[in-house]
């Protein structure tokens, strides 16, 4: 692929789609209307954090500065950022710190979705050609490397070493589940333990910092802090399980990815597990992996999975999570921060993608 080429198709696709309006200040920021209500008390300063992302690409080489607004300008509707926020709001609120925090925390999400994106040899995300479809996977590499520094940065802007630390476990945790996931393909020898290790890392690490971080940096109580630490964990959590869950009962077109391309691809997840728990003496799924889903063997699981109460299940296993998460936090002072955080675990069954 030649690179001038490559840059110009970055550059045009998003100077005309909804990248560069994604970039753009606006009133509420990137919410989707339905979390725009949710997220309200944060509304004014979402845009803060879209003009932060917006300095990140402002890097001084065109090409460069390209790639990394076509990187971060799927933005999504803003949830980890936001979390930060409103983590913040019940005590010193003090934007000064709270804006590179919540800056660092979608940057670190982005940077993750760029690397597993070029992993995963995935051509969409959200609609959108991915970066490593574009450029190759050695730039998209390189690309997700800058972000992870930039993030880091961001970070220690605040000069909390507690908050750096945070940072770099929860980066530990990212690779930690990341490479679980990836040395575990078509492995049918996993738990729900091990799954849920998984998640903890590749998801959950990363919703847990948000909140935490937010509470630290506005000086809250120890209590404080360790109960939005755990409703970020269980709220991650949740939100990876309904994630999973819609790779069974989405549609391609909402989804921009096929039907079961988790299980296809080699990953399970909990409604697979669950499958597999209940035919434990052989399975689709068993034989499907000994061919890596080169037979209807992997197909045809997920035609049963998704007529089967496999589904419902799991659904109930993310609203317990989602229970746990909203009891961590139901001790906290009743104010307008808190309720979001409430209506925002409630928010993670509204998904559609």
């Amino acid at each position: 692929m030649c690179r001038s080429t490559a840059s110009q198709r970055v550059g045009r696709s998003i100077r005309s789609g909804p990248l560069e309006q994604m970039l753009q200040p606006t009133p509420i920021g990137v919410f989707g209307m339905k979390l725009e209500a949710i997220l309200s008390p944060v509304q004014n300063e979402m845009p803060l954090v879209t003009e932060s992302l917006r300095h990140v690409a402002a890097v001084d080489v065109p090409q460069f500065a390209d790639v990394i607004r076509h990187a971060i300008g799927g933005l999504g509707k803003g949830v980890r950022p936001a979390l930060t926020l409103l983590s913040g709001k019940f005590n010193d609120y003090n934007l000064e710190h709270l804006i590179p925090m919540a800056t660092a925390v979608e940057l670190l999400h982005t940077a993750s979705l760029v690397h597993d994106d070029t992993i995963d040899k995935s051509p969409l995300r959200r609609g959108l050609p991915t970066l490593h479809s574009i450029l190759g996977d050695n730039a998209a590499i390189m690309a997700g490397d800058y972000l992870f520094a930039k993030s880091a940065e961001l970070a220690a802007m605040p000069g909390n070493l507690r908050v750096v630390r945070l940072f770099a476990r929860t980066l530990m945790a990212l690779a930690k589940g990341e490479l679980e996931e990836t040395l575990t393909l078509y492995n049918p020898q996993q738990t729900r333990e091990d799954y849920f290790r998984r998640i903890d890392g590749k998801t959950a690490a990363l919703f847990s910092m948000a909140a935490e971080s937010g509470a630290i940096l506005s000086r809250s109580p120890e209590s404080e802090i360790q109960a939005l630490k755990a409703y970020g964990t269980n709220l991650g959590l949740a939100f990876q399980v309904v994630d999973d869950l819609l790779d069974f009962t989405g549609d391609e077109k909402t989804m921009g990815k096929p039907v079961g391309s988790d299980l296809l691809n080699g990953v399970l997840t909990l409604p697979t597990l669950l499958y597999i728990e209940q035919h434990p003496d052989g399975n689709l799924i068993k034989r499907g992996f000994e061919t890596k889903g080169k037979g209807p063997e992997l197909s045809e699981a997920i035609a049963e999975i998704r007529g089967s109460s496999l589904i419902d299940e799991s659904f109930a296993v993310a609203r317990e999570l989602v229970r746990k998460a909203q009891s961590s936090i139901r001790p906290l002072p009743d104010t307008e921060a808190k309720q979001a955080l409430m209506a925002l675990s409630d928010y993670v069954f509204e998904r559609k993608k």
